[in-house]
């Protein structure tokens, strides 16, 4: 808040290709605090998350469940903070939520969405920082959570490679994977993300995409296949780990950056007949068809991250006018673990 002022960050132009996201693409203006109706409730916020969908948002398409942004508008993404003023019987003052705050300090809220994103979560234990639960206690974490957990499956023993290790799910699907007592190898691009992979993250071994030869290591780290494979990025990466796939292993496919905004997209994986040869299976993962699970993951990891066993690897920038350097950096591979906004200090 600024002089009881509402700051927004409002979306100027589209992205052009290979264009980096910057502060330049959008506007700071400031209105005034808006006040909630009936049965609404007001939300201050404390942090903003990033998303690779916010990309979509900027270059004039739609993601998977959002139509896009159009000139003028409030840049789209998620947040947590909390509820400052209420009309909701159900939303108190002083409760934490996470929600579609916007980049922007103050939002109002409904409270009663329903469809496949809830617009509103609330937090039922609060850690602080609030951040937290927008990165290893909140959506990123929920997905490495179900993904390895319920589509996974791991047990002890089993090999588990995941690509985009220094990235915000992979860097906790690794620590979850570590915790069920599997064996860790990391993806990750460069020697230093690496190293934090298997130093920070606790990965047994990690292989830097950028300088190593993918498939000669995952033959040398993997001699008897990969059991699980993480997918994060697509593309070659995924290749390679069909290639190396076990006999009846898993591949969780989370995301696709590597390729998802190319234009004209990539063929698809020429190594998909393992899937058969090695009777595996591919599954993909949408994190939103758990969210009437998502209190149960939130205890679970919060109990790691009290016991330790949980490391944070929140990437943090402070306030609302580093949002979009924060949004690029997924896409530069300049954050490890899960980039988040800070705004608890202006």
């Amino acid at each position: 808040m600024t002089n009881g002022r509402n700051r927004q960050l409002r979306f100027r132009r589209c992205i052009t290709e290979g264009e980096p996201v910057s502060m330049e693409l959008f506007e700071l203006g400031e209105e005034d605090i808006p006040t909630p109706g009936p049965g609404q409730f007001l939300v201050k916020t404390e942090a903003l998350g990033t998303s690779p969908a916010q990309r979509a948002y900027l270059m004039g398409s739609a993601s998977r469940f959002h139509p896009p942004l159009d000139p003028g508008e409030i840049m789209r993404g998620r947040g947590v903070g909390r509820i400052t003023l209420s009309n909701h019987p159900d939303y108190a003052v002083g409760e934490a939520v996470c929600c579609s705050t916007g980049w922007q300090d103050y939002s109002v809220h409904q409270g009663d969405e329903t469809g496949m994103v809830k617009t509103v979560q609330k937090i039922a234990d609060p850690q602080d920082p609030l951040y937290l639960h927008l990165g290893t206690l909140g959506a990123s974490a929920f997905a490495a959570y179900f993904g390895l957990l319920d589509i996974g499956q791991p047990r002890a023993g089993e090999t588990v490679v995941v690509s985009a290790a220094g990235g915000g799910v992979g860097s906790i699907v690794a620590q979850i994977a570590r915790i069920k007592g599997c064996r860790v190898i990391g993806i990750a691009g460069g020697s230093d993300k690496c190293a934090w992979v298997r130093d920070f993250i606790g990965a047994d071994a990690a292989i830097d995409y950028k300088s190593e030869d993918l498939d000669a290591r995952l033959g040398a780290l993997c001699p008897d296949g990969i059991d699980i494979y993480f997918d994060n990025v697509g593309g070659e990466t995924l290749n390679m780990a069909l290639k190396h796939i076990a006999l009846r292993g898993r591949a969780v496919i989370c995301g696709l950056i590597s390729t998802e905004y190319l234009d004209p997209p990539p063929p698809g994986p020429s190594n998909y007949f393992n899937l058969i040869y090695k009777r595996a299976r591919m599954q993909g993962l949408v994190v939103w068809d758990y969210v009437d699970q998502f209190p149960e993951a939130e205890a679970e990891l919060a109990a790691w991250y009290r016991a330790g066993d949980l490391k944070p690897t929140e990437y943090v920038l402070q306030g609302l006018t580093s949002a979009p350097d924060a949004l690029q950096a997924l896409f530069s591979g300049a954050n490890r673990g899960i980039t988040v906004v800070d705004m608890t200090g202006e």
